[in-house]
């Protein structure tokens, strides 16, 4: 982390809003509000980059950012195991 203490309240909104942000779906303003906390935050910015790394491999094997049903069924449950190991 940074030099600001920062709380798993503002962890959890941030990572709850990472689709949006990897989609570009939020205003400027919050956009801003999520690089800055991913600058200052190292874990944020680790679950930042494993969502950043799924959403490319799908784009990249399903040719689009949407995966089929069975496979993001099929990460999701991986993700969840891997967060309940590391957790």
């Amino acid at each position: 982390m940074s030099e600001r203490e920062l709380s798993n309240d503002e962890c959890w909104q941030t990572l709850q809003r990472v689709y949006e942000f990897l989609d570009h779906e939020l205003d400027d303003a919050s956009g801003d509000e999520i690089r800055e906390h991913l600058a200052a935050c190292e874990p944020c910015l680790e679950k930042f980059d494993v969502e950043l790394a799924v959403k490319t491999l799908v784009s990249r094997c399903c040719g689009g950012d949407q995966a089929p049903a069975h496979l993001k069924a099929k990460v999701m449950m991986q993700i969840s195991v891997a967060r309940h190991e590391l957790g």
